[in-house]
């Protein structure tokens, strides 16, 4: 799906305008973020807050995007408030390999670690936001103590203890998310012994998973591949260094994941695979293995899964492939119906006069009625016309 990305305009406001005039910050001062924030802890106590927060600013690595909106091709607004990673060829992916075509980079580069502290507790992190300091917002209703901001060395070793600390909730989750957004050589280090050592298996696939931001050294890849394969890791990790490796999207990675899709018994991680495959810059091996895939897996719903894919891929191998799917009488029908789905996922041109062929001429009624839906969905003029022309018969 198309869509164009238009960034709003708060988000070419300086932050530091927007402090000033907006946000309402409450200032902090001190020779050091630990510093700054034991005088916040202490000014937000004393001034009897039940919570509030202490947030700064931190330099932001470049392709990433948070807490966001954008306009879609339709006129409709949307909100992102997980970090995005922006290719630059202008396809816009998320952290699961969902992908969408904006034709340009939208960046968020002036963002802020805000820190919820909770004061009955003695002022312990009980939340971790990374917020886009360029839009406005209420902030819970809290206090913020402004700290400024933070050398990268301070922030990720504050971040860094979050994470370790094996907190309730996701608080030290959403703090190794935001140590990977931290335009800072030592990331990666720190990512991996979080990877390695964390006992908490919700850190150690949010670091496995950003390990994939580039650029990955080879021993980062190595690592990744590893994890991928080791059965004695759990599926959420697993299935985390699949989208890492993958997100390089060259030659490599594909050779890496046609290998690991025959070794993984899986469904959930040959799901993974198929996924992080599509994406692949080398569109024709990739047809060629979701086509394998949907002709032979033993597998039903490894097979829609793949058609799924292939629908979403321009190509006369991908459509034929999908056509002769959905036309074969011999076809399980639920396989058949997802044939169909993808079919109309392609442009009008191609999928409705195949809807309409199938509309008409399938044996099966239930492949049928989903040609008929599916084409009441697309509002082509063709479409319309023989639906009007069918339902008055």
């Amino acid at each position: 799906m198309l869509i164009l990305l238009t960034v709003m305009w708060l988000m070419l406001v300086p932050p530091t305008a927007v402090l000033e005039q907006d946000q309402k910050f409450i200032p902090v001062e001190g020779a050091s973020l630990q510093a700054r924030q034991d005088a916040a802890m202490k000014r937000g106590e004393s001034a009897g807050a039940e919570r509030f927060w202490t947030a700064y600013a931190f330099d932001v690595r470049p392709g990433v995007a948070v807490d966001f909106e954008f306009v879609g091709d339709g006129g409709n607004h949307f909100y992102i408030g997980e970090s995005t990673m922006f290719n630059f060829d202008g396809v816009v992916f998320n952290n699961d390999f969902g992908g969408v075509s904006s034709g340009t980079s939208v960046e968020t580069r002036d963002l802020g670690v805000f820190l919820l502290r909770d004061a009955a507790a003695g002022g312990a992190v009980v939340r971790v936001e990374i917020y886009n300091l360029a839009r406005r917002r209420e902030y819970a209703g809290f206090p913020v103590y402004w700290l400024g901001r933070a050398a990268n060395e301070e922030s990720l070793s504050l971040l860094r203890g979050i994470a370790e600390s094996n907190r309730t909730g996701d608080v030290d989750e959403d703090a190794t998310r935001a140590i990977a957004l931290h335009d800072d050589r030592r990331v990666a280090e720190v990512l991996l012994a979080l990877a390695r050592g964390s006992v908490s298996q919700g850190v150690r696939a949010r670091a496995v998973r950003a390990l994939g931001y580039p650029p990955v050294a080879p021993a980062t890849r190595d690592f990744l591949a590893g994890v991928a394969r080791d059965a004695r890791e759990g599926t959420d990790i697993r299935r985390s260094a699949i989208a890492a490796y993958a997100r390089s999207r060259d030659a490599q990675s594909l050779d890496f994941l046609l290998k690991l899709y025959d070794a993984v018994t899986s469904r959930e991680l040959k799901r993974s695979v198929l996924s992080a495959a599509a994406v692949n810059d080398n569109r024709s091996a990739v047809v060629n293995f979701l086509i394998k895939v949907a002709e032979q897996d033993s597998d039903t719903e490894l097979r829609k899964k793949a058609l799924a894919h292939l629908g979403e891929m321009a190509g006369e191998r991908a459509l034929g492939t999908l056509t002769e799917t959905a036309g074969r009488l011999d076809a399980d029908t639920e396989l058949q119906k997802q044939a169909v789905v993808a079919i109309s996922r392609r442009p009008a041109a191609e999928s409705v006069p195949l809807l309409i062929k199938l509309a008409q001429t399938h044996a099966k009624p239930e492949v049928r009625k989903q040609a008929l839906v599916l084409l009441g969905r697309t509002g082509d003029p063709a479409a319309i016309s023989y639906l009007r022309s069918f339902l008055t018969k």
